[in-house]
C-alpha cells in the first residue's frame, strides 16, 4: 500500500512538471515616458508649453503571455496613459468623458450616463489574446484602432508633430473637425445615442467620439511571404430596440512587410443610432527603406455621410511625406511635409513642414527636437503643427515652434 501511495505521488509530481514545461507564462510592467518643451508662436504672440504626448504617448502597462506550446499563446495587456506633469492616468481625450461635451441638448443625450462619466483606467488597452502560429490571433476588449495602428506604421516624422499622424488627428477629433470646415462638430456625437433611451446602450466603440480606440473583437490572419490582414468590429448592438449595427465600428487592414517595403491598405467606419454609416477613414500608405535612407509617403481620406453629411460636417484629404537619413546608430534626421485639405471648401487648407533629429543616449533614453512651420488658409481653419497642441487664435495664421524633449522606455 505504502509503495503505491509513493508510486501515485510519483506520478502526480510528474504530471506537474510536465505541464508546467509545457505552459510556461512571463509577466513583464512596460511603459512609455516621453516629455516635451514647446515654444510656439503666431500672430505676433508666442507661449510656451510642455506635454506627454506632444512626441509620443506617455503610458505604463501590465503584460503577460502563457505558452502552452504547439505555437498556441494566450495574453493580456493593461495599458494606462499618464500626464507626467500632473500624475494624472488617462485623459479625456481617450477615456469615457466624452470630452465633457455636456453644454446642449443634442450632447446630453450622448452623455455617457451608464459610465458614470469616469476616466477608464487602462484606457489605452485593456484586452485578452489567444495567437497561433498557424491559424492567427483574436483579441477582445479595448484596443487600438486597427485603421489607426495602421497610419502610425507610415508616419512620416521621428514623432508625433509634424508628421502624418499629426494630420489624422485633425481629421478623427470631433474637436478639430469643425476647424477643418464641419458647420457642427456636435452632430458626431449624435450617432453615440441610442433609439430606446437618452445616454443608453452606447458601444464601447465610442469611447471616446474619435476613432482611435474600439471596444470589440478583432482578428489577425498569420503572416504569409510578408502579407497579412486584420478584421476588427466593436461589440454588437445591445438593445432590441435599436437597429442591428447601431453604434457600430468596424475597421480593417492589409499589410506588407519585405524586401525593406512597408506598405498599408486600411480602413475604419462608424455607425449612428440607426445603424448607418456616418464616419468613414480609408488610408494608403508606406516606407521604403534602403541603406541609411528611408522614404515615407501617406495618404487618408476621410469622409462622412448619412446625419452627419446632412449636418454640413465636410470630408478632408491628409497627405504627408518624409525623408529620414540615418547618420549613425545614435543619431537619426528626418524632413517631413504635409498638407491638409477640406474636400468640400477648397480654400480651408493647412500646410506644415518639419526639421527633426533624434538622439539616442542608450537603447532606452534619447533626446529630441524639432522645427515646425504651419500654414494656415481659408474662412475655417486655424491648426497648429504641434501634435495635441493648441490650435492657433487667428484664422489664416502661421504657426512656427521648436520642441526639445526627453523620452525613456521601460
Amino acid at each position: 500500500m505504502k509503495k503505491t501511495l509513493v508510486a501515485i505521488a510519483s506520478l502526480a509530481a510528474l504530471g506537474a512538471m510536465s505541464t508546467s514545461a509545457l505552459a510556461q507564462s512571463s509577466s513583464s510592467i512596460y511603459g512609455n515616458l516621453d516629455q516635451t518643451l514647446v515654444q510656439t508662436s503666431q500672430g505676433g504672440k508666442s507661449a510656451t508649453s510642455s506635454a506627454s504626448n506632444n512626441n509620443s504617448s506617455s503610458y505604463w502597462g501590465i503584460t503577460s503571455t502563457e505558452d502552452m506550446g504547439g505555437g498556441l499563446k494566450a495574453s493580456f495587456d493593461l495599458r494606462s496613459e499618464i500626464t507626467l506633469m500632473t500624475g494624472q492616468a488617462a485623459s479625456t481625450s481617450t477615456s469615457a468623458t466624452n470630452a465633457g461635451q455636456t453644454s446642449t441638448a443634442a450632447v446630453t443625450q450622448n452623455t455617457v450616463t451608464n459610465a458614470g462619466d469616469k476616466p477608464s483606467f487602462f484606457n489605452r488597452g485593456a484586452f485578452l489574446k489567444l495567437a497561433s502560429d498557424n491559424f492567427g490571433a483574436i483579441t477582445i476588449g479595448r484596443q487600438g484602432d486597427a485603421w489607426w495602428i495602421a497610419q502610425g506604421q507610415v508616419n512620416t516624422t521621428t514623432g508625433a508633430s509634424g508628421g502624418f499622424g499629426n494630420l489624422t488627428a485633425m481629421q478623427t477629433n470631433t474637436t478639430n473637425t469643425n476647424l477643418i470646415g464641419g458647420a457642427n462638430p456636435t452632430v458626431l456625437a449624435n450617432y453615440m445615442g441610442s433609439a430606446t433611451a437618452a445616454g443608453a446602450n452606447i458601444n464601447p466603440a465610442y469611447y471616446p467620439v474619435s476613432e482611435a480606440f474600439m471596444g470589440g473583437f478583432r482578428f489577425d490572419t498569420p503572416s504569409i511571404a510578408g502579407f497579412q490582414a486584420s478584421y476588427q468590429i466593436g461589440v454588437p448592438k445591445v438593445s432590441y430596440n435599436d437597429a442591428g449595427s447601431a453604434n457600430n465600428g468596424s475597421a480593417w487592414v492589409l499589410a506588407y512587410d519585405g524586401m525593406g517595403a512597408s506598405i498599408r491598405v486600411a480602413s475604419t467606419a462608424r455607425n449612428d443610432y440607426s445603424g448607418s454609416k456616418v464616419w468613414e477613414q480609408n488610408l494608403v500608405g508606406g516606407s521604403y527603406t534602403m541603406g541609411q535612407w528611408k522614404l515615407a509617403l501617406s495618404t487618408n481620406k476621410s469622409k462622412f455621410s448619412g446625419s452627419a453629411a446632412t449636418a454640413g460636417v465636410d470630408g478632408s484629404t491628409a497627405t504627408g511625406l518624409g525623408v529620414f537619413y540615418t547618420m549613425s546608430s545614435a543619431l537619426t534626421l528626418n524632413v517631413a511635409y504635409g498638407e491638409l485639405k477640406d474636400d468640400v471648401k477648397s480654400a480651408n487648407t493647412f500646410k506644415q513642414t518639419s526639421l527633426n533629429a533624434v538622439y539616442k543616449l542608450s537603447p532606452r533614453s534619447s533626446v529630441y527636437g524639432g522645427i515646425f512651420n504651419g500654414v494656415n488658409a481659408g474662412p475655417t481653419m486655424k491648426q497648429t503643427p504641434i501634435y495635441a497642441g493648441n490650435g492657433t487664435d487667428t484664422l489664416g495664421a502661421t504657426v512656427n515652434a521648436y520642441t526639445v524633449g526627453i523620452k525613456h522606455t521601460f
